[in-house]
């Protein structure tokens, strides 16, 4: 049978994870499906459901500890093993409860499953049923394989500096180093990284798009675009409202990013001879660190929490003290950042890379809103997908949650938290017309799945000189090339999701401009937001949360200027000094 989880660890890392025995998993959902078919009436159909899903429970269970452990040392052989014996497997179990899905889709007991379960979850079970077949599950393995190798590319990164080698992660400490050498020779090692693997990593981007293609065929669409908005269940908003939505902020945020780049590009003071890596310090006398080690942090950020919140400080304390952090970058230690939320432990964990930047702190915050709404969506209900709403809206409770806790920045950065609070917001302004320019890029490709890699990479420039026209790599003719997009993990990892960190940053703006006017009645919009979970589609979500769609009407401009007013109270001129 799958391995059973139960909440009452003690640590996460004592928590031991069986090897995956893919036949006994077929068979204990095929067992599930066959009572389903044949069951009595609606009180027992009811009832075997519940039991699919403590049993989807356990195996997501499994294989996000393998994930966790994976990512935390991708050099550790066993979780190697088990990660790669997921991407072997995965597609396999995926046909047997798709095969669940589609009989309970057309269970004779509807009216009695969605009272019990809510017509929502028919509307995703169909969603997903669209998005599968067993004739796709070869094209799927080979799909998850492709992910994990560029995934082992660029963790397996070790780049020599100073008499060191150091990991991507670990760089970032010195491509944002207020010593312009030192920052420039770090850039230009980590782009030479990519440089170098420029024909590895388009070749896996290439073999992505032309599988991702092929399973679109297959399943009866047009190109991978719209499969990759069905994966994601989006059912209320499509590839078009997208590029509505992305010709808005060309028209109300651009302009203030473009304002924000020149200030800094002035204050830094290089005139002509400003390098694309300067871009990484906004400030001439260096951008605002965390003043303490990670684990001072973490005990900052527990004040921080208890003074905010006896909710937020229930839960951050349990991920402390049940060791449900993994925060400091090393070598063998995937990049990024992430949340997950470990359903048969009833736990949330964090996964970061501490480098001294303060993108610490935002990790802090960050993942700790994904983390807060995972523990309160996990308490609220029993079907796992409403437990966390759709992706378009995930990222709102974690960007949101990095304004709330504005008041005690000064825990964390003491004299500089001014300068870090002005730099944070800017960089949320700045951030939407970077994130819609992975969105475009990505629609382009796969409408367009013939496109060589050098096409897609003069496409990828092309937007950038469209939504960010102050990217001047003169210095750096990889870049100039177009290849940034080639470390961006999501492109490879979520194809067609960052759009959704835009979406999340408006509405995260939106709260910080309620919280301007009274904290303690946002905050409990906040935590009310954090416990509908997924019980509602997007638009239906956001209105019953009494959030303004950023997609709609005059949000965007709303949110732009009361950001842009905000703002006016700071004077970076003198917060560099």
């Amino acid at each position: 049978m799958i391995q059973h989880f139960t909440p009452d660890f003690a640590s996460l890392e004592d928590v031991k994870v069986s090897r995956l025995e893919k036949q006994e998993i077929m068979d204990a959902f095929s067992s599930l499906d066959e009572r389903l078919v044949h069951a009595k009436d609606g009180k027992e159909a009811i009832a075997i459901v519940k039991e699919y899903f403590a049993l989807s429970d356990d195996l997501s269970s499994a294989i996000s500890l393998i994930y966790i452990r994976h990512q935390v040392d991708t050099q550790d052989e066993y979780y190697k093993e088990l990660s790669d014996l997921i991407d072997e497997i995965m597609p396999e179990i995926s046909a047997v409860t798709n095969q669940f899905d589609k009989d309970f889709y057309e269970s004779p007991f509807r009216k009695e499953l969605v009272e019990e379960f809510g017509q929502l979850y028919f509307d995703q079970v169909a969603l997903s049923m669209k998005t599968f077949s067993e004739e796709i599950i070869p094209d799927l393995v080979e799909e998850n394989k492709l992910v994990s190798e560029y995934i082992q590319v660029i963790s397996s990164a070790l780049i020599e500096f100073k008499g060191e080698k150091y990991s991507i992660p670990q760089m970032g400490k010195f491509t944002n180093s207020l010593d312009r050498e030192t920052r420039l020779e770090a850039s230009k090692k980590v782009w030479g990284f990519y440089a170098d693997n420029d024909e590895k990593i388009g070749g896996l981007y290439s073999k992505m798009v032309e599988v991702r293609t092929r399973i679109a065929h297959k399943l009866g669409y047009k190109n991978f675009l719209q499969l990759a908005y069905d994966r994601m269940g989006r059912l209320d908003w499509t590839p078009e409202d997208a590029k509505v939505y992305r010709e808005k902020i060309l028209k109300y945020i651009v302009p203030l990013s473009n304002s924000i780049f020149a200030a800094q590009k002035e204050r830094l003071g290089f005139g002509k001879d400003t390098r694309s890596s300067d871009f990484a310090i906004f400030y001439s006398t260096g951008n605002p660190t965390p003043k303490g080690t990670p684990e001072e942090l973490v005990s900052a950020a527990k004040q921080m929490y208890s003074e905010l919140s006896p909710i937020a400080s229930k839960y951050f304390n349990f991920m402390v003290d049940h060791k449900c952090l993994d925060l400091v970058a090393k070598k063998g230690k995937a990049g990024g950042g992430f949340m997950d939320y470990i359903p048969g432990l009833k736990t949330s964990f964090i996964f970061a890379n501490f480098n001294g930047t303060s993108g610490d702190v935002d990790t802090l915050t960050h993942e700790f809103g994904h983390a807060l709404q995972g523990f309160l969506g996990g308490e609220m209900t029993n079907v796992p997908s409403y437990r966390t709403p759709g992706m378009e809206c995930a990222e709102m409770h974690s960007m949101s949650m990095e304004f709330f806790t504005y008041p005690w920045m000064n825990l964390f950065f003491k004299e500089d938290t001014d300068k870090y609070c002005y730099q944070h917001l800017c960089d949320a302004l700045t951030f939407i017309p970077y994130g819609c320019i992975i969105d475009a890029f990505q629609a382009y490709v796969y409408e367009n799945p013939t496109l060589t890699h050098e096409e897609r990479k003069a496409y990828w420039r092309q937007l950038e000189k469209q939504y960010l026209p102050h990217k001047d790599y003169w210095d750096n003719p990889f870049l100039e090339s177009g290849g940034y997009w080639m470390r961006q993990h999501h492109v490879f990892e979520n194809p067609l999701y960052y759009l959704d960190y835009t979406i999340a940053q408006v509405v995260a703006l939106e709260f910080f401009a309620e919280s301007r006017e009274d904290e303690k009645k946002a905050f409990e919009k906040y935590i009310a937001f954090d416990k509908l979970g997924g019980r509602y589609s997007f638009r239906e979500l956001l209105k019953t949360a009494g959030i303004k769609n950023p997609m709609d009407g005059d949000t965007l401009k709303e949110v732009a200027s009361s950001t842009m007013d905000y703002l006016k109270q700071f004077d970076p001129a003198k917060l560099d000094k």
